[in-house]
């Protein structure tokens, strides 16, 4: 129990001090003994925290991209850092079927960001499984109190589409093209996969709480992907390697970028930006939605973030199944 209850404080320490911190200072710091600090460091380092030890130098937390919650606050904005909650997996069935079970018991009054290192059960639109490699990609699910009575899935989707994107360009230094609605291409193979699920409130009939889904291909290797998707899965492997950047770095920066667009989401402001990435623009397209099936060209993205195509048909949802881009 007793090491328990300080396991967090010294993960806290080393992984924010920024340069090696003795034992000594940490145990001064939390008013506990030596070998308690090093037989937590020990719990530690079994769990899969990057923990190294420097013989009269003390301890140094080296980001390897295993994830961690202190480094994830401290990559926020100073204003945001307070808003959100962390709940980190190493591994779960779904990041999104977790929010939503959390959703049912409890209540959220400020946003939580559920993380795994793998998903044994990922999922996609209609229900589709979505490969999950462990430790190569990010799989993200952002929990939200609704804002108001009234919700656009098309906005949100698009919105977080958004920023990704800018995310991507910022910290690669490479420019995906968007897929509407909810794909992010690079080299016309899909790198990212974006899930908005609303949880309904049974007692009001009203939308109680938003579910944003997130899975980014960040260094999977695409070669050991299930064969039947190789041919159509992209990655940002190659960009991240080059960029020296973490999953825990990449992951904070995508949480602000998100977070200052959703915060007036609703208003359609970002849409120009969205547009200019959505590559289906001018192109003859087919949409499935469900059983139905639309084609034609495409040719505007609405204020209500539904594709618009020259007959006058406006999409809210669907899937494009085919491009024809030349």
């Amino acid at each position: 129990m007793f090491i328990l209850d300080h396991t967090q404080a010294v993960l806290k320490l080393i992984s924010l001090a920024q340069e090696p911190i003795s034992g000594e200072k940490i145990a001064a710091q939390l008013t506990i003994t030596r070998a308690a600090v090093w037989k937590i460091i020990q719990v530690l380092q079994k769990k899969g925290y990057p923990i190294i030890s420097h013989r009269r130098r003390g301890y140094e937390y080296q980001d390897n991209g295993f994830l961690n919650k202190y480094l994830l606050q401290a990559g926020l904005t100073s204003n945001l850092q307070p808003q959100l909650d962390f709940e980190i997996h190493q591994s779960i069935d779904s990041t999104n079927l977790r929010a939503k079970q959390l959703s049912v018991v409890q209540s959220i009054k400020k946003p939580l960001i559920i993380l795994s290192d793998r998903q044994t059960a990922g999922y996609g639109r209609y229900g589709r499984n979505y490969s999950c490699p462990s430790n190569s990609g990010i799989y993200l699910s952002i929990l939200l109190p609704n804002q108001t009575n009234i919700l656009n899935p098309g906005l949100l989707t698009t919105a977080t589409a958004l920023a990704v994107s800018y995310t991507i360009e910022q910290q690669l230094q490479v420019t995906p093209q968007i897929k509407w609605v909810n794909d992010l291409m690079l080299q016309q193979k899909k790198i990212v996969g974006i899930l908005t699920e609303a949880v309904s409130d049974i007692e009001s009939r009203s939308i109680g709480q938003v579910v944003v889904g997130i899975g980014i291909n960040f260094l999977t290797e695409t070669d050991k992907l299930p064969e039947q998707i190789r041919n159509s899965a992209g990655s940002l492997r190659e960009a991240v390697i080059k960029a020296k950047i973490s999953r825990n770095q990449f992951i904070a920066a995508l949480l602000n970028q998100f977070f200052a667009l959703y915060k007036n989401y609703q208003t359609g402001d970002f849409l120009p930006a969205y547009r200019q990435r959505c590559y289906l623009l001018q192109h003859q397209v087919m949409i499935t939605q469900g059983t139905q099936k639309f084609t034609g060209q495409a040719i505007d993205i609405d204020n209500q973030g539904r594709l618009v195509l020259a007959d006058g048909q406006h999409i809210a949802s669907g899937e494009v199944t085919r491009i024809r881009l030349q």
